[in-house]
């Protein structure tokens, strides 16, 4: 068991290794052979590891998800009332986009991470987007709200929380005021 928890720790090693450096040069100009030199470790180690660069871009945006997938869950596990139920996880959701967004700038603005960036947020758009989804849906159960189609609502709201969290002048109170008007009014 000793030896998995070092190849685990030893693959999180190049996946930060390749996070640091896609953030400081961008995923396309940064090479194998950096990242391998940034970690000094022999070439082969990295294909022990990983089969290609892509593998490493996935292995970060399944970080940045499982980090995602925890925030959300925790709003869901809650055994609050609906309505601090759904508060929770609008508020969570927020943060995380947020959280998301801050992690995909690298230290110069020039920096390209849409690769990183368009994987992590289509997968995390539609994870939350089910959640939300299944709470409207209790919601409605509970006579809460009366949305009509949760899942094409959930999409819409949750499409527009990812973008404006990529905001930084986006006030996080704002949205969630805009969010709790569109359930309000589409529940009537």
């Amino acid at each position: 068991m000793k030896e998995m928890k070092d190849t685990d720790e030893r693959r999180n090693e190049f996946i930060d290794a390749a996070e640091k450096l896609f953030k400081e040069n961008g995923v396309v100009d940064t090479t194998i052979n950096a990242i391998v030199k940034e970690m000094d470790v022999a070439k082969g180690l990295f294909y022990y590891y990983f089969k290609s660069k892509d593998d490493v871009i996935d292995a970060i945006c399944e970080k940045y998800n499982n980090d995602f997938k925890a925030a959300i869950q925790r709003s869901l596990d809650s055994s609050a009332e609906y309505d601090d139920k759904l508060d929770e996880f609008i508020d969570n959701t927020i943060a995380s986009f947020r959280m998301m967004w801050d992690n995909f700038h690298g230290k110069n603005d020039n920096i390209d991470l849409t690769i990183l960036s368009s994987r992590s947020l289509e997968e995390a758009k539609e994870i939350a987007s089910e959640k939300l989804s299944e709470l409207l849906k209790e919601g409605n159960e509970l006579k809460r709200t009366s949305i009509p189609n949760p899942e094409y609502f959930s999409k819409l709201i949750i499409s527009g929380i990812a973008d404006l969290a990529s905001h930084t002048e986006a006030d996080i109170r704002e949205i969630r005021k805009m969010i709790e008007e569109l359930i309000g009014k589409a529940g009537r």
